[in-house]
């Protein structure tokens, strides 16, 4: 009691400090408590990108259970015709090694698929139209002459003539390429160890870079288009060959102004959602057609030294002239978009995360019920449904597809005894 008193006595005789007290106090109960709620509840009305997404149990599976997803209703398709407008459906994608290429291709191989549009198919490869030209009558399977070819999306080098040739006039082109450098070390180790060929095998197991580029007249092929590791990109794009053997930027700029010129877009592999989010603002398709599973990634620790990407520059030196022009092509088309850009990467990200969890779950043999993810209508896409079977699609690389792909159009070609093979499972 005594000691109550005594507080108090000091309390009066300091009233000042506990009147300093009680406002610092208050101050910190306000930060704390008061200011986080309004704080979101500003943020709730001002920036509303995010929405809910769940995962429903179906009790009964069968109405699930179609091969033209069912589940993409007639009132789905309305909804998204009120956010888009018509989508493109001509698409040449010029398939660059070694770029992240196989994603997209996978991606266009799904959004072809659930159209039934026509797909120029290599004829003796699953996904290699030629390493060395362009299409040509024979390379390619025919399709009867009163229809009409759609899409591209196999390796095959880039001739416009060629390409429009088989394709619509309104056809869009599209590329993609990645730092040079990064290119050559993933197809040195891609093609020398899972593919060993044969230039590459006789390399040293030890720093194969090294000697590479040391040593490149002792290893590279003679023909510039044999090679997987000299300027392949600016190869696959079909630049002349005369580029490859000069550093005069004043020849090589004026090609790289008509590549831009006959390419409606030039993704960056370094950059690729951002890339994926322009590629579907440009051809008008919906979110769900670019979700993705990354393909045809190989797990390794490269041995380079520090003058590797010097001696790389002078050895492909066209590659960099290449990817140079056409980031800074890239990011100014990024900066054109408006300011809802970045949030629409940001939000294709957490959903193809979501998905991509969905579908590893559901795939799972223990999954006892049929199970959907569901993404509610935002001003990102129309309402999103994925099931089972979507998923099997998301999982399929490249090669699957186009073999699905080819015994669907061409019927007679299928093995058979593997009418009622299911894809392979790849988780």
């Amino acid at each position: 009691m005594s000691f109550i008193n005594i507080f108090y006595l000091k309390g009066r005789r300091f009233k000042k400090c506990w009147t300093w007290l009680l406002l610092f106090l208050s101050a910190i109960f306000i930060i704390h408590f008061i200011s986080p709620l309004s704080y979101t509840n500003r943020c709730q009305t001002k920036q509303s990108i995010i929405r809910d997404w769940s995962i429903i149990t179906v009790d009964n599976e069968n109405e699930f259970q179609s091969n033209n997803f069912s589940l993409i209703s007639d009132s789905f398709l309305a909804s998204r015709r009120q956010f888009m407008k018509e989508e493109i459906r001509h698409v040449a994608f010029l398939k660059v090694h070694k770029t992240g290429s196989s994603t997209v291709t996978s991606i266009i191989q799904r959004f072809g698929w659930e159209r039934r549009l026509n797909f120029i198919l290599p004829a003796s490869s699953p996904n290699l139209i030629s390493q060395n030209e362009s299409i040509t009558t024979n390379n390619i399977l025919h399709i009867d002459k009163d229809e009409t070819f759609d899409i591209l999306c196999s390796h095959v080098i880039y001739d416009k003539k060629a390409f429009q040739k088989y394709l619509p006039k309104d056809t869009v082109f599209i590329g993609i390429v990645r730092d040079p450098f990064d290119q050559f070390v993933s197809s040195v180790y891609y093609y020398k160890y899972r593919w060993n060929v044969p230039y590459l095998a006789r390399l040293p197991i030890r720093y194969p870079i090294k000697y590479l580029l040391e040593n490149p007249s002792q290893y590279e092929p003679k023909i510039l288009q044999s090679s997987f590791t000299k300027s392949r990109m600016s190869v696959d794009f079909g630049l002349p060959q005369e580029l490859f053997h000069t550093t005069d930027k004043n020849k090589i700029l004026p090609y790289l102004r008509k590549i831009h010129s006959e390419f409606k877009l030039v993704m960056i592999k370094e950059y690729f959602d951002e890339s994926l989010i322009l590629l579907r603002r440009i051809l008008n398709w919906n979110m769900i057609d670019i979700l993705y599973i990354i393909k045809n990634t190989s797990k390794y620790v490269p041995l380079r030294g520090y003058r590797d990407r010097y001696l790389h520059k002078q050895h492909s030196f066209l590659d960099y002239c290449l990817y140079n022009f056409f980031v800074r092509i890239f990011w100014k088309r990024v900066r054109q978009q408006g300011e809802d850009f970045h949030a629409e990467v940001s939000y294709f990200r957490q959903l193809r995360s979501a998905v991509e969890d969905f579908c590893s779950e559901v795939m799972k043999k223990s999954a006892l019920h049929a199970q959907v993810f569901e993404a509610k209508e935002n001003e990102f896409h129309s309402y999103i449904v994925i099931n089972k079977e979507y998923c099997i699609l998301l999982s399929m690389d490249e090669v699957e597809f186009s073999n699905k792909l080819k015994w669907r159009q061409f019927p007679h070609l299928r093995p058979i005894g593997n009418q009622n093979k299911r894809p392979r499972k790849r988780w």
